[in-house]
This record gives structure tokens, sequence and C-alpha cells, in this order.
């Protein structure tokens, strides 16, 4: 059997690497160990390995080395020497096989190890910007978000991030950057369109002044809450809008309702003076005193407020009693129409028309003529009357019923040539009326 020292100098040679790379193994595991704090009893094996195979590389060495210059085995040569070879190959492979299992373990270890390397790969992998520093600001760790942040926002990366926090709170804007506020925390806008807000904090850790700033990514808060704010500004500007339009709404009815009250008057005095004249042209033996008084008691108390005028709850017929009153005869073509609203704007135009009638053109007829079309409905008045001297003024009464017929969305047109006509016409008026043909409503 060959003893180690008998082979030759090629075969030690590669007996000596191979050594030198289970030791340098050795070394690392032993290393690794320490450093991953993994077990005390995993530190144990591997010294005493690293022990070991440290004891076989110098004897190796020492042989080749007194072999070649003729010198005396020491200690550890001398054991190494005298070994048979394929008994040191045989020690070598089983080192080799213990190096491998503990290779294993270290690498199943390191997997459940939290390590400094796996800290900071982690904070890197993170959206948001995290920045570790004592109490002078001296950065500990910051991961790669937060530098790119700092970058953007100052162009450089945190070197003391107290002084960091006072740019953040002092600057309006940077290039295309800009602080959109600094209460209660700081939020800052970068050129990339993203929105961070940054929040310190002080870690509670024993005996140490550790502090952690943070930067979130608001971009999509922040959007949502401009849109917000800009809705309620919208949204106020329609209540300011809606409150003018109910206080316009309210005025208008104020107005409304007045000048329905001043046409009712209106109508009850002229009514009565024409009730009046007509009495005096009566001869003696035809006149009824008791109507004229009643229908005076009734004018004078609502021009006293001490009553209220007559109901519209049958307007047509106090129409035709008023013309009757005053010897004026109302003739008809055609049929009111249903819609409330256009037969209250019609008989105040017939009311009118039925003063100025007995007022100015002296007649005693007053004609109504009421055509209904596919797109308008159209009211027409005229009088057997004189024809007016001139253009006709809208004044007073005149001026009033305008109002109303155009607050009812008609129009109204006077003509005074060649005779006197009012024309009322509903443009969107949808009844379709039949023709009376009747030449007297009474």
């Amino acid at each position: 059997m060959i003893l180690y020292q008998e082979l030759s100098l090629m075969n030690q040679v590669v007996y000596g690497i191979s050594i030198m790379v289970l030791a340098v193994t050795a070394v690392f595991l032993f290393v690794a160990a320490c450093v991953l704090h993994i077990g005390r009893l995993y530190q144990f094996f591997t010294g005493i390995l690293t022990v070991c195979i440290m004891y076989m590389f110098q004897g190796i060495a020492d042989v080749s080395y007194n072999l070649q210059n003729g010198q005396a085995l020491t200690f550890c040569s001398g054991v190494i020497g005298k070994l048979p070879c394929i008994v040191v190959a045989v020690l070598m492979a089983i080192i080799a096989c213990i190096e491998v299992v503990f290779m294993a373990v270290l690498h199943h270890r390191k997997k459940n190890i939290l390590t400094s390397e796996a800290i900071k790969e982690s904070l890197d992998a993170l959206p948001d910007g995290v920045c570790f520093f004592d109490e002078d600001g001296q950065p500990l760790l910051v991961n790669i978000q937060m530098q790119k942040i700092s970058g953007e926002l100052f162009g450089t990366e945190i070197l003391n991030a107290e002084r960091f926090l006072y740019d953040l709170k002092n600057t309006k804007s940077t290039g295309d950057t800009d602080i959109l506020g600094i209460q209660p925390s700081v939020i800052a806008g970068t050129e990339d369109g993203k929105v961070w807000d940054f929040r310190r904090e002080r870690l509670q850790l024993r005996n140490s002044g550790i502090q952690e700033l943070i930067a979130y990514d608001v971009t999509e808060q922040y959007r949502l809450s401009r849109e917000l704010k800009d809705r309620n500004e919208s949204l106020s500007r329609i209540n300011e809008r809606l409150r003018l339009y109910g206080r316009e709404v309210e005025r208008v009815t104020r107005e409304k309702e007045i000048l329905t009250a001043k046409i009712h008057v209106h109508d009850d005095v002229g009514r009565s003076l024409l009730a009046v004249r007509s009495y005096l042209t009566q001869p003696v033996e035809k006149r009824d005193r008791r109507e004229l008084l009643l229908l005076w008691h009734h004018t004078v108390a609502v021009l006293k407020n001490e009553a209220v005028p007559v109901s519209h709850t049958d307007d047509w017929k106090l129409l035709l009693k008023a013309a009757e009153a005053v010897d004026v005869k109302i003739v008809k073509n055609g049929r009111l129409p249903a819609d409330k609203k256009m037969q209250e704007v019609i008989i105040a135009a017939l009311h009118e028309c039925l003063t100025n009638t007995v007022k100015h053109a002296k007649g005693n007829r007053l004609y109504l003529d009421i055509h209904s079309g596919e797109e308008a409905l159209t009211a027409k008045i005229t009088n057997n009357g004189k024809q007016p001297s001139g253009e006709i003024k809208e004044t007073g009464g005149l001026k009033n019923l305008r109002h109303i017929v155009e607050s009812a969305g008609a129009e109204m047109t006077v003509e005074s040539m060649p005779r006197f006509l009012l024309k009322v016409k509903f443009l969107k008026g949808e009844e379709k009326d039949g023709k009376d043909k009747s030449d007297d409503c009474g």
C-alpha cells in the first residue's frame, strides 16, 4: 500500500489543491454561521471541522515542502506522510461530504433568517419612500423610492433627513415639482405626476433616538379630493343660484298676485262705473237702484280691503253679467279652451275690451273668434264701435293685460287699423277645440 509521502510531486499537488478548497469552504461555513447567528451548535461543529481541515492542510503542505528540501518531517507532516494515500483520500471525501451537509443546512437556515440584505431588498421593493435616521438627521437606511423622490424634488439624494424636511416645509416649488401643503403633513407633487404625503414618527426603541420618515403615494386620494372639492364648489354655486331663483320666484309670484288683485279691482270698478252709466241712460221706470247699490257696496269694500274680489269659480258668467249690465252683447265664434290658464287669459282680455268698447268705442257688440290649429290656439277680439282715431297706446289696463298674456307664455297683438283688433296667440296649445258657430253666448 503506497504511503502519502511516497506519492509523486504531481499527485501531492492534486491533494494539496483539494485540501485547500476544502479548507476555504470550511472557513466560509464557520464565518457564515457566526455572522448569521444560525446557532451555537452549528458554529461549534463548523469550527471543529475548520480546525481539522487546517491540520490536514498544514500536514500535506509540510510533507511536500520537507521532501523537496530534504528536511525531516514534522509531527503533522509525519502523521499525514505515513498514512496510506487511500486513507488520506477517504478522509478528504468524508470532509467534503460533511461540508456539503453543512452547506445544505446553511442554505435552509438562511431562507428563514432575516438578514440586512433581505431587509434592504424588501424596503427597495416598497412603492412608498422610507428613510430611517438618527437624532442628528444622519440617514441610517433609505430605500430606492425615497432617494428617487429626493432627486426629483431637490436634485440630490438624502444626505441629512432633517435638512430634507426643512427644505420640504420651506420650499414652495422646485422646477416641475410643487409643495401642495405643509399642515398637518407635508404634501408634495413631483414631475412624474405623483403626489406624496410625508409623515415623520419617532420609533419606540430602548435608549434609541431613531426616527422614521415615510412618503406615502396619495396620488389617487389627492385626485379624488380635488374632484370632490370642485364638485362641492360647483354645488355651492348651484345652491346659490337656486336661492336666487327661489327669491326671484317669490318676488314674481308676489308681483303676480298684486297684479291680479289690481286687475280684479280695476274690473270691479270699471264694471261699477259702466253700470252707473247704463243706469243713467235708462228710462226712470226701468232703473233698478238695488242692484247698483249692491255692486257699489262690494266695490267700495274691495277698495277698503274689507272684501275680496269676486271669485273665479265662474268667470264667464260674471263676464256675461257685466256685459249685460252695460248693454253690450258678446258674440262668440268657437269654444273656449279646456285649459284653465287659457280661459283666464281670454276672459281677462274680454274684460279689458268690454271696458274699452263702452268707454272709447261707444259700441254695443263685442266679438270673440277662437281658432284652434295644430300648432297654436288664437283668440281674436273686436267690436262694432268707432274706429280708433290713431295708434292705440298700451297703458293702464292694456299694459297689465300684456303682462298677464306673456306670463302665460302667449303672444298679444293690438291693431288700430282698419278697426280695433286684439289677438292672443297660444303658440304651444294642444287643445283641439271644435267650432260652436253660435252667435249669442247668452
